[in-house]
């Protein structure tokens, strides 16, 4: 992509929605440059944790993926907020590409880690080419990538980590419809790009979650009473998509 395609679809990441686009083909790596914040750089063993976890799941789509660690972090108004996801970062790549500011984007995902909290809404947030995340702390805490299988125990951590692969998917064009869940014994697991909303209360659900997905399932519906796993690698509709 050239800079002025780069700028016609960062430029409204700022009012469009993500549901609905469609992942372009791509003959050539994914390319994800990873910022932190000032915070979140202070975490020992935060960046060998994001490029294994994001490395191992969008290899798994095909294509290769590189990943690249912006030299110093960056400093921001706070470390969470729609205001801070949303607004301030998205602008801060958009300054970038026409050479203002510090911040040098890529094409594919420009993704920033923050040390805010997961728990807190909104925890994440994404547009074409750009992703925001909080939780660096939780996903530094997180085992090494190699050392875990792909599907584990709900927990803040992992949940935090998948949030990571759930901003991604949605700044390389997949959305909530290439999420699934299925079951696993007395288990459900939630696949990254339906992630925690699926044990969302009701009006979340409704608002967040499609009935069914790109890969023709039902979610399952009895899902107060199961032990909630998390999958740590796109669904099958998504890597399709992302292909």
């Amino acid at each position: 992509m050239n800079r002025r395609g780069f700028l016609a679809s960062t430029g409204a990441v700022l009012s469009l929605g993500v549901a609905g686009r469609r992942a372009a083909r791509r003959p050539d790596p994914v390319v994800v440059r990873v910022w932190f914040s000032d915070a979140a750089a202070a975490h020992e063993g935060l960046e060998a944790r994001v490029e294994g976890y994001l490395g191992a799941a969008l290899d798994a789509a095909g294509g290769g993926v590189e990943i690249d660690f912006a030299p110093s972090p960056v400093s921001l108004p706070a470390e969470g907020g729609r205001h801070v996801l949303a607004v301030h970062w998205p602008a801060k790549v958009v300054e970038g590409a026409v050479g203002v500011g510090r911040v040098d984007p890529v094409a594919d995902v420009n993704l920033l880690v923050t040390d805010g909290d997961p728990r807190e809404q909104p925890a994440g947030y994404a547009r074409p080419h750009v992703a925001a995340v909080t939780g660096a702390k939780y996903v530094a805490r997180m085992p090494p990538a190699a050392e875990t299988p792909s599907v584990v125990p709900y927990s803040v951590r992992a949940a935090a980590t998948q949030l990571l692969l759930h901003e991604v998917g949605h700044a390389l064009g997949i959305g909530h419809e290439h999420g699934s869940a299925d079951r696993d014994g007395d288990a459900v697991v939630a696949s990254p790009m339906v992630g925690s909303y699926l044990w969302a209360s009701r009006e979340v659900r409704e608002k967040h979650v499609p009935d069914r997905n790109v890969c023709g399932g039902s979610l399952p519906g009895d899902r107060s009473t199961s032990e909630r796993r998390l999958r740590l690698r796109y669904a099958d509709c998504a890597v399709q998509a992302l292909r």
